[in-house]
């Protein structure tokens, strides 16, 4: 068994662990009290990365990547030990079903970085896509269009996205009308007629008789949820070597913290319950890590038919790693945090809505247990 990483590897690590040392994370507790980068921040960073050969490298080969697995898992680990969103030219897999002018008015751009994606899926209250509720009517002959009407949640604030990818249902054709088609995507820019963007706590999106022309929709009607499925074992891993990261960092933060923070004339790092909480976070990030790279592996040297299901443990581990973390990281700071700008629940939904983070658990727990438990061969509805 050979745990080296390849040389190409470490060398991009090194780089990016100097990148994220001296030019990311100094702009930390500014992100977090404004709330977003300087645009000369933002272009800074990214000058940085494209200068390191490192913008669209993580994309698949026939959109200008084509990177090995476990390279890219170390990218987004390390990335992952900042919480600036540092851009590195990637895009939803959703975006590859383009077609026709779709590719010259969304991806390309997008791939490039001239352009930005909110997707909005979820909708407020509803994580599970069978509740989702927006519709999108086809207007007479679906061939001229559709009207949407319905509310999204969406994690960005008004302005930070050029375009959206909505979710909406789209009925059945004639003699099904009690029937859904299921999920559809559409591509719509910001702006757009019949679309509101509003910020009340949570940011949402508003569409209210929305007509779009059938061109706008990405994909096959109701096709939505199938979208990116090549890419989504991949994305998976990936992003568990983000939370791997992500858990690295706080872990860092909690050690000096407890080491520095002195309670009764002692280090609060001397406290047995600080110890048990410090080493159960120790252990499960190296376990997490290492089914993270196993999984690259597998995926880069085609032992594996599939990577469905490593990517599915990758997924489920490292969500319940990471939110087990954030939680012992509350404890061990005896609050929510030294301040409301390094408040660890903070921390982590600047990577994902955490709403978001249970639901992807629960899909690969869905997926794990199909798996494990063959319920394919006991079939009925199981």
């Amino acid at each position: 068994m050979d745990f080296e990483f390849p040389p190409d590897a470490l060398m991009l690590r090194d780089m990016l662990r100097r990148f994220v040392q001296k030019e990311a994370r100094p702009l930390e507790m500014k992100y977090f009290t404004a709330g977003e980068l300087a645009p000369e921040e933002s272009a800074r960073l990214r000058r940085s990365i494209e200068q390191m050969g490192l913008w669209g490298l993580t994309a698949p080969e026939q959109f200008g990547g084509g990177l090995d697995l476990v390279t890219c898992c170390v990218i987004q680990e390390e990335l992952g030990q900042t919480f600036i969103p540092v851009e590195i030219g990637e895009v939803t897999p959703l975006l590859y079903a383009c077609a026709g002018e779709q590719v010259s008015r969304y991806l390309e751009p997008a791939l490039a970085g001239e352009r930005r994606v909110i997707l909005a899926a979820r909708e407020p209250g509803k994580s599970r896509p069978a509740d989702w509720m927006t519709n999108a009517v086809p207007v007479d002959d679906s061939a001229r269009g559709y009207i949407l009407n319905g509310q999204k949640s969406i994690g960005s604030r008004p302005g930070e996205g050029d375009f959206f990818i909505i979710f909406a249902r789209v009925p059945a054709g004639s003699g099904e009308a009690d029937k859904d088609a299921g999920l559809s995507a559409f591509l719509l820019d910001s702006g757009y007629p019949g679309l509101v963007v509003s910020t009340n706590g949570d940011t949402t999106l508003a569409l209210k008789d929305c007509a779009v022309g059938s061109e706008a929709m990405l994909g096959t009607p109701g096709g939505a949820l199938f979208l990116g499925a090549g890419e989504a074992p991949r994305l998976s891993i990936q992003m568990g070597a983000r939370y791997v990261g992500i858990v690295q960092r706080l872990l860092e933060m909690v050690v000096e913290y407890t080491r520095d923070w002195v309670s009764l004339g002692a280090p609060l790092a001397v406290r047995p319950a600080i110890q048990r909480m410090a080493a159960e976070t120790s252990v499960e990030l190296e376990s997490a890590r290492w089914l993270v790279y196993h999984a690259a592996w597998l995926a880069d040297s085609g032992q594996s038919d599939s990577i469905r299901l490593p990517a599915a443990q990758v997924r489920l581990a490292t969500g319940e790693m990471l939110k087990r973390a954030v939680d012992r990281a509350t404890m061990m700071y005896a609050g929510p945090g030294p301040s409301a700008q390094i408040e660890p629940q903070r921390l982590v939904r600047s990577a994902i809505p955490l709403d978001a983070l249970e639901q992807s658990m629960e899909n690969a727990r869905a997926a794990i247990t199909a798996e494990v438990l063959s319920l394919k061969d006991l079939g009925g509805d199981l």
